[in-house]
């Protein structure tokens, strides 16, 4: 594909618009700078190694990329709207975005880069845009107030984004105040009877977080459990907002992005995929 040709591509918004063009061109674009990497570094060097590995990364990706992009449009031209549609879509968004972020290392150096459609896609049409903004809109007015406020514009990230970083940062600050609480008071009284409840639960709920990122699926159902997960434990932190070590730039709350409505779901997933990749 032609630098001419990626320019006429528009700026891709949801993943129904992603076509095997689109990835082939963004392929293209990292084979040719790692290629570039692997010719001009000396074989068995630790560049070298890397350059091939991540070749060989990129080659995969691609190829998962296809699989799903084959499999959604032949399921949607027979008008299939399938659980096994929404695994392909999800296989799509999924593999395209880790492209996007491999490509955001070159982001601005080359003009065939800087023209082409190469962001990341978080909904698959229109549709689901608005759905997800609405029961957004819906979760923020119902309900009753939460005890402490919080902030409109606290960072935010997928729930596909939450890390270990993440969780050790909230984990040991909720670690720092209950250990205080404990030491305060004394044993057998009410007090310390309320920390250690505290502790336990701020401890089962990280168990939870850390248990969804060591057997991480990237299922639909996986991700909403670790969104609720986290931000249960980010709520234990609320009490502590004038804490001069309270940052919720380390721990941003986690939003989850479903790729159709709730009853939609992808079901629990234990199958072989149809079709192999190339």
């Amino acid at each position: 594909m032609t630098a001419d040709a990626r320019t006429e591509f528009r700026t891709l918004h949801y993943g129904d618009e992603l076509t095997a063009a689109h990835v082939d061109g963004l392929t293209d674009f990292l084979t040719t700078k790692l290629r570039a990497l692997v010719s001009t570094s000396e074989k068995g060097t630790e560049a070298h190694r890397a350059a091939e590995a991540l070749h060989t990364i990129v080659q995969d990706i691609a190829a998962g990329a296809r699989h799903g992009i084959r499999n959604r449009d032949a399921d949607l031209a027979r008008g299939l709207d399938s659980s096994w549609t929404l695994s392909y879509r999800q296989e799509v968004r999924r593999e395209w975005n880790r492209l996007v972020d491999i490509a955001d290392c070159w982001r601005g150096t080359t003009d065939a880069h800087r023209y082409a459609p190469w962001t990341r896609v978080e909904h698959h049409n229109a549709e689901n845009e608005a759905q997800e903004a609405a029961d957004r809109a819906a979760e923020t007015a119902g309900g009753d107030s939460p005890a402490y406020a919080i902030p409109a514009d606290e960072p935010e990230v997928h729930s596909d984004h939450i890390t270990r970083e993440h969780l050790d940062a909230l984990h040991g600050f909720l670690k720092k105040h209950t250990d205080q609480l404990l030491a305060l008071h004394q044993v057998g009284t009410e007090e310390h009877r309320s920390a250690l409840a505290l502790e336990t639960a701020v401890d089962m709920t990280r168990d939870d977080v850390h248990g969804s990122l060591t057997y991480d699926t990237d299922l639909d159902r996986d991700l909403e459990s670790r969104r609720d997960a986290w931000n249960r434990l980010r709520h234990f932190a609320l009490p502590w907002q004038d804490d001069p070590d309270f940052d919720t730039s380390r721990w941003p709350r986690a939003k989850y992005i479903p790729l159709r409505a709730a009853e939609e779901r992808l079901p629990v997933q234990n199958r072989t995929v149809e079709g192999s990749r190339p």
